[in-house]
């Protein structure tokens, strides 16, 4: 009797170009290999099957991104009002191009495929995992339409990299997901197949698996490219997802984990945006960054290792980002993936108010020799846990951010067959600042320090204070008290006034060591 279950079909691969097999038979078809027409059968139980196997393979996204409900093979989908609930068997599911989860859209996958041990690979087996069909190989490819050098104006020496690029291309080089309003995504796991950054993601534009729709240039210089409707969106819940382990070679993974982009409504913001139990192990740039206008997003329970660059992210440049919320999340070893040439567990491009509580960040060392940004001795390559930037256009006059109950630790680590290997336990003390703003000189910013727990009571801890008058500060005779010892770190190439700015921003600071001779204090 020939007799296969279909699950195990699933579990072999679902893809649309596969041939099928005997597999594709449930338990309950039956053929006789004594009949003359057993041939004749099994090819017809075959034929009945494909459109399954189809939908199970490529064709899963057409069923996604459709406006219908339809339960068709393996994958399921119920209705609850406007909402559908997709839930995906444990198999292989390729992915061609970036998708859309159109709005009121669940995406569910077989298991949480994250343990109690976040670094610890799953039993793939078991596992709903999303594939790309292939990835960024070219260090030249045309990507985000950047400038050569973005930190220069245009001109005959600095074109842009391109000028050519489509919508279309777009699409294709963003393999992942594009979340709009009320949707989530929980319980898969997913592979990238970049085996690096290009040089015009340098400034980076995004390429996340999980994608908010928005501008494709990072400050939508050109309005006609933009992934999706281009409008921002609210809800988006992305949970229990694993990224970037289920491949044997060390080059593969995305660009990022979580990328909200920007976009030309600067009225509304992308909001609601929900990160918990997301695990990255290899990422070409950042792991999450929320960019633009944000508000009120938070990444709980999160761990990525092995970024291209800055791991926990908000670049909110000069708009009214606030209720950002990093918390009880792991950062390990930011940078690694371009050689520690750049990269912070936390970093800040602008935004009006975040916390970032209960966060444990394992950092290389400092690189002080070639850091792409060579300022204050490469703080930006891991010189503290969390840095504040004033590039980007980033505005700091009336900010609040909260620094409390984070941990920053040495990290141990050696290469094999390709992979970094982290060794995580007894971890020793870093002895660099938690928090550096060695930039920002125009006053109005506060950074809040300590153990203290903010709790949604505290309405004060997330609002700048009502007292705006400037603070004083007179000479002690050529000794200041404690010297400002443990709030931050040195300020080089600062004059008096510039100090006294810098001492102001810090919570802690109430007196400083100036030197006229070094300009530094």
């Amino acid at each position: 009797m020939a007799r296969r279950l279909l699950s195990l079909a699933l579990l072999s691969g679902c893809t649309a170009n596969q041939d099928l097999d005997l597999g594709a038979l449930p338990a309950d078809d039956e053929c006789s290999s004594e009949d003359a027409q057993g041939s004749k059968c099994t090819v017809q139980l075959l034929q009945q099957k494909k459109q399954a196997r189809l939908l199970a393979g490529s064709d899963w996204v057409e069923l996604i991104e459709g406006a219908e409900c339809p339960s068709t093979g393996e994958i399921t989908c119920e209705k609850d009002g406007d909402s559908r609930h997709f839930k995906f068997p444990a198999g292989v599911f390729t992915v061609e191009r970036q998708v859309s989860i159109p709005p009121n859209t669940i995406i569910e996958g077989a298991s949480n495929p994250n343990g109690d041990d976040k670094t610890s690979k799953p039993d793939y087996d078991s596992q709903t995992v999303f594939v790309a069909t292939a990835g960024v190989s070219d260090s030249s490819a045309c990507y985000c339409q950047n400038l050569e050098k973005s930190w220069l104006p245009l001109s005959p020496s600095n074109p842009y990299h391109c000028q050519d690029l489509t919508n279309e291309q777009v699409t294709s080089l963003r393999k992942g997901f594009l979340m709009f309003s009320n949707t989530v995504v929980k319980n898969i796991a997913f592979q990238g197949k970049d085996t690096l950054r290009p040089s015009d993601n340098g400034a980076l534009c995004g390429g996340g698996v999980f994608e908010t729709p928005g501008c494709v240039h990072n400050q939508c210089l050109f309005p006609h490219l933009q992934t999706g409707d281009g409008k921002p969106v609210t809800n988006v819940r992305i949970e229990n997802v694993r990224l970037n382990d289920y491949s044997s070679d060390p080059a593969h993974a995305s660009q990022l984990a979580v990328w909200t982009a920007q976009t030309t409504d600067t009225q509304t913001p992308t909001s609601e945006v929900h990160v918990k139990n997301l695990v990255a192990m290899f990422l070409h740039a950042d792991g999450i960054n929320f960019h633009g206008f944000v508000q009120n997003a938070v990444v709980d329970d999160t761990y990525i290792q092995n970024t291209g660059d800055d791991i926990y992210a908000v670049w909110g440049s000069h708009f009214d980002t606030r209720g950002i919320v990093f918390q009880n999340s792991v950062g390990v070893d930011a940078g690694r993936a371009r050689s520690n040439h750049y990269g912070s567990c936390v970093a800040v491009y602008g935004a009006k108010e975040a916390t970032f509580r209960n966060l444990v960040c394992y950092a290389p060392e400092q690189n002080t020799v070639d850091c792409y940004d060579n300022k204050h001795r490469g703080e930006t390559c891991n010189g503290c846990l969390g840095i504040i930037k004033e590039s980007f256009d980033a505005d700091y006059s009336s900010s609040v951010f909260t620094f409390t109950g984070n941990e920053f630790y040495n990290l141990k680590w050696s290469p094999q067959n390709g992979h970094p290997v982290y060794d995580l336990t007894n971890p020793q003390r870093n002895p660099r600042p938690e928090v550096c703003n060695n930039e920002w000189t125009r006053g109005g910013l506060v950074i809040k320090t300590g153990d203290a727990t903010t709790t949604p009571a505290d309405d004060d801890a997330t609002t700048p204070p009502a007292d705006n008058t400037p603070s004083t500060y007179k000479s002690l005779g050529g000794i200041a008290k404690e010297e400002g010892n443990g709030v931050g770190s040195p300020k080089y190439g600062c004059g008096l006034e510039c100090c006294q700015a810098y001492c102001t921003e810090q919570a802690q600071c109430h007196s400083f060591a100036w030197s006229a001779k070094y300009a530094s204090c």
